[in-house]
């Protein structure tokens, strides 16, 4: 895969600029960088998500849940839903960790976020909503926070004035402040939400009505919109035992705000007893891409060649692979340690930029990648309790995960990935397949 000269990258400085690991794609960025990789990953999650928002009705709404793992790329396919159905839906994206605790957040302060940012979506198009409906709910509000115009004036900044525009209302800067609060301020949080939760079936009454009216006036507006798509982003970055109580214990209150929402959920959760289809639909995941050939009794796998090449052309994509690399066994060698997780790639690929470049050379050279490897290797090591060595060359030798404690947390913090296919299965990181200490359990295993 190719892409036009000029927005390849031709030095290790600009590769580096160009394949950040934190920032997904959007905008311009996803048709100059985007590489379509459903085949690869042998998944239709993307797919299925269009035909729901398809097929569903004007003043229906649905719950999505959207998961794979942190960093595979979840944020660039739901930026690309984002753009390819702004057109029939009123498209809201939202990176959770701007809005709230992503360690510690409730079912309330996405009720919050939500209507807050429905609401300035809405003002943004010269959209209000009704006046006797807002006015009934901010005078709860404030009897319930004890707060008025002018407490909420006070904690409101120049730049929180600029961003919520002049023609606010009471709510939008009352929203403004308590979602404020609830990221920061861990006394305030726990007091908020405690008054909020005693009156919640009021509180999702009046967002559902004022959603509703938003809604009306927005296709008596705009005919061709359907619905407003609320999309979360990085909710999957909720630590387990967060994610745990907000999809199973309140998995009701998540689905009853009247607007189609799309929410990311931790893949580690999927492998919970409890069972997350009791209470969804079915999860839409986007797996690993898929750079192994799948054998159950061999270790170690052998490489998918057309899985190699794919992942690849993420890199290709973007840099001149011809002046950037020594030769192309350096970027495969760069592939096959991603294990085809995206941020992972793109991590290798800004250290072995970096250390070419700290070593002058003009070119990624063999030796540059086997440090690159090394490092993040070391990071993994570190952050892995030696315990779970056992597990992973279990998982290595059988490619199933167990279902408990130690396999949803090393799923969570991508010791073991998931791939797809005609089959479900798992394989550790191939940088812990690196490790001593991984090599220690391997042998263990098949010396007994």
């Amino acid at each position: 895969m190719t892409n036009p000269a000029d927005n390849l990258a031709k030095n290790l400085t600009d590769a580096y600029d160009i394949c950040d690991p934190v920032k997904p794609l959007q905008g311009d960025d996803l048709d100059k960088y985007y590489i379509p990789l459903l085949e690869a990953r042998k998944t239709e999650a993307i797919v299925q998500v269009g035909q729901i928002l398809q097929q569903q009705n004007a003043n229906k709404f649905s719950t999505i849940l959207f998961t794979g793992h942190r960093g595979c790329g979840k944020s660039t396919e739901l930026r690309r839903i984002e753009k390819h159905w702004q057109k029939e839906y009123l498209t809201i994206f939202l990176n959770v960790e701007d809005e709230t605790d992503i360690n510690d957040v409730e079912y309330i302060d996405l009720y919050i976020t939500v209507i807050r940012q429905v609401e300035t979506a809405l003002r943004k198009l010269k959209i209000k909503f009704d006046r006797e409906l807002l006015k009934s709910f901010e005078n709860w509000f404030r009897d319930i926070t004890k707060e008025n115009e002018e407490s909420v004036q006070r904690s409101i900044n120049t730049e929180a004035e600029m961003q919520l525009g002049g023609e606010a209302p009471f709510l939008a800067k009352l929203l403004f402040k308590l979602s404020g609060q609830i990221k920061n301020s861990s006394s305030e949080k726990i007091t908020i939400r405690e008054k909020l939760i005693k009156e919640v079936s009021r509180m999702k009454g009046d967002i559902n009505l004022l959603l509703a009216d938003g809604f009306k006036k927005l296709r008596a507006q705009y005919p061709h919109f359907k619905g407003i798509l609320v999309i979360l982003d990085n909710l999957d970055r909720c630590p387990p035992e967060v994610s745990n109580k907000l999809f199973f214990d309140y998995a009701a209150q998540l689905q009853e705000l009247h607007c189609t929402i799309i929410y990311t959920v931790p893949i580690s959760i999927l492998y919970s007893p409890r069972g997350l289809n009791n209470s969804f639909g079915n999860p839409h995941i986007v797996p690993m891409i898929g750079i192994y050939e799948l054998a159950p009794d061999r270790y170690p796998l052998e490489y998918n060649q057309k899985g190699l090449d794919a992942v690849a052309a993420i890199i290709e994509k973007r840099v001149d692979a011809k002046l950037i690399f020594a030769s192309r066994n350096e970027l495969i060698d760069l592939v096959k340690m991603s294990g085809g997780h995206v941020r992972q790639l793109m991590q290798l690929m800004q250290l072995a930029c970096i250390t070419a470049n700290g070593r002058a050379h003009d070119k990624i050279q063999p030796d540059d990648v086997e440090y690159a490897i090394k490092q993040l290797q070391f990071s993994f090591e570190r952050s892995t309790p030696k315990k779970y060595f056992n597990e992973l060359a279990n998982i290595a030798l059988t490619k199933e995960i167990t279902d408990d404690e130690i396999g949803q947390q090393m799923l969570f913090s991508t010791a073991i990935l998931e791939y797809n296919g005609s089959d479900r299965w798992n394989y550790p990181n191939p940088l812990l397949m690196r490790s001593n200490a991984f090599k220690r359990a391997i042998d263990d295993i098949q010396t007994t």
